[in-house]
């Protein structure tokens, strides 16, 4: 009988639409994240789409989210049978408690699991499209898919199953299974909130019960051909997680066998009401006259649209998408407040961004699947035929049911907002701007959201059937995606397309909402015209057909729908009229595919003269005037040049960034110039050849502006408070270089392009001849910025006179010390706070609306000059300008004398949490060093050139922190950067190389750059290090040709060291090799002796290993001068409140590779004790470094 129950209820839900909906809508998400190469999940770089890793992810990641339609499944099991009624009647007969209750939950189980098997499914298919770069994929194992749902999937589902199907026994309410679902939801997020520090992350290996953190745990650090290969062992918490969670599962279902009762509960005894005689039927006569009106129109209208809308609301499918899109947004609101291990704090445009891309997509599926309800409801009830012969109008069916739906989207709508202001609350945040909620959030996607409830219901309108209108409706969707990336983009045939609008504090919407609203009404008048036409096709009694339909459609049109059909098809014509004039006509309109034509094209037109001796400039002259509003930046200016390079010189070649225009351009003695228009390139030919040591001029007026409005990609640069350009984009740029050029690889075979554009090796000492900045020369500058009068504009240099006229102000700033040719202007409304120390004047200009963290970066730049000055060289300037800018990029970039910042880091870290990293001092030391490493040295265009500014930077940013917190409060710093390093490995797009060969590669230069030279120095000495950094300063600050390499840091950092053959050891390994470590404190014991002290006995296994590029690994010994730190604490390492009181020993010893055991003796009990206990090592597992100390 079990058997044939679960059997029974198979059946049912396969018969079920949800199964069939909830399948293909995770099969598509699915399949877009494989088969498109605009989502990723699990896989980038060299790691696979379909690898076991990729795989791995996506099913883990899947199973979470399914846990809403695995509650769909389960929960209507035991309720379906109360509302149907037939639950005294199968509870009468001979079936036994447990084969009720569980043949039961076995099927709705087994059709849980069949629904999930569309997630592996999809990853296949879609590694099989025949547009997929096959270089993303690797082969299909199935035994990979098999050990990804037998082992990753299956039991998270089995758990969510069993949770809510009890659940459901117990309270025989569908609405209370949803409430438990709701009440799941917060408190899995409240958990992943409280662990999720990467410290905590063996004990949500454990606890978290979808096994997300123990297979984070288990691949962390896969490299990328560990992710290709192989799935992680079924070993230590990957393991424990299911061996915990599976009989957590069968608990629940033991609680259900508990609690339910199979007898039918007695009832009261119904009053019987006292018999009444039937009254006659009334006589027959004819029905009223329908009337006609505005107030019975009106009626109509709000009635029915009441009465759809609560068919909606009270659908269990409802309920389900809402808390899985709020599950979705949450997720990203509790937890994704957070910036390179930094809080961040919840301001509003940070709320509305995250909104919009989390809940979106759930508003889609609820507008696709109730069209169809309520469209197809009165025939799939057999009521239509009684309903279709009332009076009322077509209109009020179409209107009402498109209104319905629209108004519930609407209604998710709020939802979310108001989700999003408690999580502020929640946090502690009440700047609660509902303003910006209202404009920047509801309105625009109410408008949106309508335009998708419209589509959608035209399509279930002209179909023969719901399940036609959903395939339709599942087509445009997937055309959204493809179209774009087969070059169709041009928002006026892309249904509800519009340009993006960024937001930002300091420049709120800009000019793009204005963008956007015209293409919003541009496809409401079509919208519109769907209407119309939803209502002339309208089914009505039993004629269904199309071509009937299609017949009467002009008789139907003849009335008032004709009228409105016909002045919304004008709007639209008028519109789309305007809308192509600024997108074609003002504007070029660019595809991203035909971008990257126009990068291989430039590639190969131009690429040939990378290495052609060109002029350098040494004096720039610059007069820019920016009109904030137009937008519109004009610029002439006067380049002066001289022939540095020892040969003379015929040619001068010039080229512009692609949207600024030059209104005249002139080179003194080159009188012929051929001009490539397509490419804004131009080569002057000089009327004699340019001699060594001779001047010229390169004189120029450029204006970068933007007429009206673009399909995409409208300029962020030049906005009405916080315009951010540099003279790469304003101004001329001499010679060619290979910045900015096409790098995916896939795309460089496409185009007939060498397949990797890499720089020249460390021993191509021809590349010395260049610099990597676009061989940016040392210039003096002289630039006058003319703006609105009330911003404030910020050029390099010292302001030599500032006036306010006629509306408009100029300040005119001069150097006084030689800068880069690469530098920025910015004007904004400006709040300014300025503080002159030690001879510097220190200045934040910022919004007022982010004023949590000036004093902190006044403090950084502080301990930032006193350290530089003391032990590298004097600062060149006389200022230091921290300047805010729109969140329309997340950096922060150093330029001379000047770092931009933006809004959307540093300005809006919350500092006041202990345990979180202090980015705003950190990002503000790094971009102070850049005026050493970067404005003083800069490397050659060769493999290297990234370490000798971004990793002495990162260095020297370290020792602030360091001084700022303290030795023993830098570790959750270096935790974080090995943790970063090592999960990036796996990423790699090329291959990973040594430190002195990096080739501008972020998680070498940066993460793995302050590990190296924060060991360096601990175990050279930092004066050693400084005397090196010093040295390679006095040979090649502020000079040309040839510029330095990393090898001449090597080699200082060597000459330092002298015959130290340790040291001379360690830089091999820090900076010529991969070098890999993997310590482990086995055991700490503690005795106490007679003497009142303590022995601590540490047993330690220590390896060392090489790694190529691919991440294989050699075994290496350890040799016998190397030395590791070991540390006894009393507080464990790296946790709030830790500081040196609560070190009770701490000193450096040697290790050999193998098992070994280390005496300690200390003078207090100690509670934590181990190798490498502040992560100064490049360590795989860092976590089993300290351990507590037992008895």
């Amino acid at each position: 009988m079990f058997g044939k129950i679960a059997a029974f209820e198979l059946r049912y839900q396969l018969r079920q639409p949800i199964f069939w909906i909830a399948g293909l809508i995770f099969f598509l998400l699915v399949f877009g994240a494989v088969g498109i190469d605009r989502v990723q999940i699990g896989a980038g770089g060299n790691v696979h789409k379909n690898s076991p890793q990729a795989i791995g992810q996506i099913v883990m990641v899947m199973t979470v989210f399914f846990m809403f339609v695995s509650t769909a499944f389960v929960a209507n099991v035991i309720v379906r049978d109360e509302e149907t009624g037939f639950g005294p009647i199968i509870r009468s007969t001979r079936i036994r408690k447990f084969d009720y209750l569980f043949g039961r939950f076995a099927g709705a189980f087994a059709a849980v699991a069949l629904a999930f098997l569309f997630v592996p499914a999809a990853i296949l298919v879609g590694s099989l499209m025949p547009w997929v770069d096959p270089e993303t994929m690797g082969p299909n194992r199935l035994a990979d898919y098999a050990f990804a749902y037998v082992w990753l999937a299956l039991p998270g589902l089995f758990l969510t199953s069993a949770i809510f199907f009890t659940l459901a026994t117990v309270t025989r309410s569908m609405m209370g299974t949803y409430m438990g679902v709701a009440g799941f939801m917060v408190a899995y997020l409240a958990m992943n909130v409280a662990l999720q520090d990467p410290e905590k992350l063996q004990l949500a290996s454990l606890v978290e019960p979808f096994g997300l953190a123990a297979w984070d745990l288990a691949t962390r650090y896969f490299t990328a051909a560990d992710s290709n290969t192989r799935m992680p062992d079924l070993v230590g918490p990957l393991l424990y997680n299911r061996l915990i969670w599976i009989p957590v599962a069968l608990v629940f279902l033991g609680l259900a066998w508990f609690t339910f009762r199979f007898e039918t509960r007695p009832g009261r005894a119904r009053r019987t009401a006292p018999s009444v005689e039937a009254a006659p039927p009334p006589p027959s006569r004819r029905l009223p006259a329908p009337r006609r009106g505005l107030d019975v129109a009106w009626a109509q209208l709000t009635k029915r649209t009441r009465f759809e809308m609560g068919q909606v609301f009270k659908s269990p499918a409802f309920v389900v998408l809402l808390l899985l899109g709020l599950f979705n947004s949450l997720g990203g609101l509790v937890l994704g407040d957070e910036l390179s291990g930094a809080k961040l704090y919840p301001v509003t445009r940070w709320v509305i961004g995250t909104l919009t891309g989390s809940f979106s997509m759930l508003v889609v599926i609820v507008a696709v699947f109730y069209a169809g309800e309520l469209v197809w409801r009165e025939r799939e009830r057999k009521t239509h035929e009684i309903v279709d012969a009332t009076a009322v109008p077509d209109w009020a069916f179409v209107v009402p049911k498109t209104l319905a739906i629209a108004l519930v989207l609407i209604a998710m709508l709020v939802v979310s907002a108001a989700t999003g202001i408690a999580v502020q609350l929640s946090k502690g945040f009440f700047d609660i701007q509902l303003g910006k909620y209202l404009f920047w959030y509801v309105l625009p996607y109410a408008a949106d959201w309508t335009l998708i409830a419209v589509l959608a219901v035209f399509f279930q309108a002209v179909s023969p059937h719901k399940f036609v209108g959903w395939g339709l409706m599942v087509l445009y969707l997937i055309a959204v995606l493809v179209f774009p990336t087969l070059g169709f983009e041009h928002n006026l045939y892309l249904y509800g397309g519009r340009p993006s609008t960024p937001l930002s504090d300091m420049n709120g919407q800009g000019d793009y909402a204005v963008f956007a609203a015209w293409f919003r009404a541009y496809w409401s008048a079509f919208a519109v015209i769907l209407l119309v036409l939803s209502y002339g096709l309208w089914r009505r009694g039993t004629e269904t057909r199309m071509l009937p339909r299609l017949k009467r459609l002009p008789r139907r049109l003849l009335g008032p729908a004709g009228v409105i059909g016909g002045a919304a098809l004008v709007a639209w014509i008028g519109l789309g009229a305007f809308i192509y004039d600024n997108t074609n006509v003002q504007n070029e309109y660019r595809t991203s595919v035909g971008d990257e034509k126009w990068l291989a094209d430039y590639e190969k037109a131009f690429l040939r003269y990378e290495k052609l001796p060109q002029p350098s400039v040494t004096d720039v002259d610059l007069d820019l005037d920016l009109h904030p509003t137009t937008p519109k930046l004009v610029t002439e200016g006067v380049y002066h040049l001289t022939n540095d390079s020892g040969v003379p010189i015929r040619e001068l070649h010039v080229r512009l960034d692609r949207d600024t225009k030059a209104l005249q351009m002139a080179v003194n003695g080159a009188s012929r110039v051929k001009t490539f228009d397509r490419f804004n390139y131009r080569i002057f030919t000089f009327d004699r050849p340019l001699q060594p040591g001779e001047h010229t001029a390169l004189s120029f007026q450029t204006v970068m502006q933007q007429r009206g409005f673009k399909n995409s990609g409208n300029t962020t640069r030049l906005v009405d408070n916080g315009t951010f350009v540099n003279n790469f984009e304003f101004g001329p740029i001499v010679g060619m270089d290979r910045s900015q050029l096409l790098q995916d690889r896939a795309k460089r075979r496409k185009y007939g392009l060498t397949p990797q554009l890499r720089p020249p090796k460390l021993e191509d000492r021809s590349a010395q001849a260049r610099n990597y900045l676009a061989n940016a020369d040392w210039v003096n500058a002289d630039i006058s910025v003319t703006t609105d009068a009330e911003q404030t504009p910020v050029a390099p240099g010292y302001r030599i006179s500032d006036v306010t006229k006629g509306g408009r102000r100029t300040i005119r700033f001069r150097t006084d010390a030689p800068v880069l040719n690469f530098f920025s202007v910015q004007s904004a409304r400006y709040a300014i706070k300025r503080e002159v120390y030690k001879g510097v004047e220190l200045a934040i200009y910022y919004d007022a609306q982010h004023p949590w963290n000036v004093d902190r970066m006044i403090k950084a730049l502080k301990t930032g000059l006193d350290y530089y000055q003391a032990n590298f060289s004097p600062y060149q300037f006389h200022q230091a300008r921290i300047l805010e800018f729109p969140d329309y990029a997340k950096f922060a970039q150093a330029f001379a004398n000047t770092m931009p910042y933006s809004e959307g880091i540093g300005f809006v870290t919350d500092n006041t949490q202990p345990d979180k990293i202090d980015y705003v001092t950190y990002v503000t030391a790094h971009e102070l060093a850049h005026q050493w490493w970067a404005h003083q040295i800069i490397g050659a265009d060769m493999q290297g050139a990234t370490s000798l500014s971004e990793t002495l930077a990162q260095y020297s940013a370290l020792i602030v922190m360091e001084k700022t917190y303290g030795q023993d409060g830098i570790r959750k710093f270096l935790k974080f950067e090995l943790d970063r390093y090592l999960r990036s490995r796996g990423g790699e797009l090329v291959e990973e190389l040594p430190l002195i060969r990096v080739e501008n590669q972020p998680y070498i230069h940066y993460r793995k750059g302050s590990l190296v030279m924060y060991l360096l120095r601990e175990r050279m000495g930092e004066a050693k290090v400084n005397a090196a950094l010093r040295r390679l300063l006095a040979q090649y600050a502020f000079k040309g040709a040839p510029y330095p390499r990393s090898q001449d840091l090597v080699d200082a950092l060597r000459a330092e060291a002298g015959a130290d053959a340790a040291s001379q050891q360690l830089i091999t390994d820090l900076f010529e090799k991969i070098t890999l470590y993997d310590l482990k404190t086995k055991t700490a014991a503690v005795n106490k002796r007679a003497d009142g002290r303590y022995d601590v006995t540490l047993t330690i296994e220590a390896k060392k290993a090489y790694a190529d590029g691919k991440g294989q690994e050699t075994p290496a010994p350890i040799p016998a001068g190397e030395v590791f730190d070991l540390g006894v604490f009393d507080a464990e390492p790296g946790k709030p409140g830790f500081g040196p009181k609560n070190v009770l020993a701490f000193r450096t010893t040697t290790l050999r590779s193998g098992s070994q055991t280390i005496v300690v003796t200390v003078d207090k009990p100690p509670k934590f004790a181990g190798v490498d206990p502040y992560n100064k090592q490049i360590d795989r597992n860092s976590d089993d470094n300290a351990i507590r100390v037992g008895s």
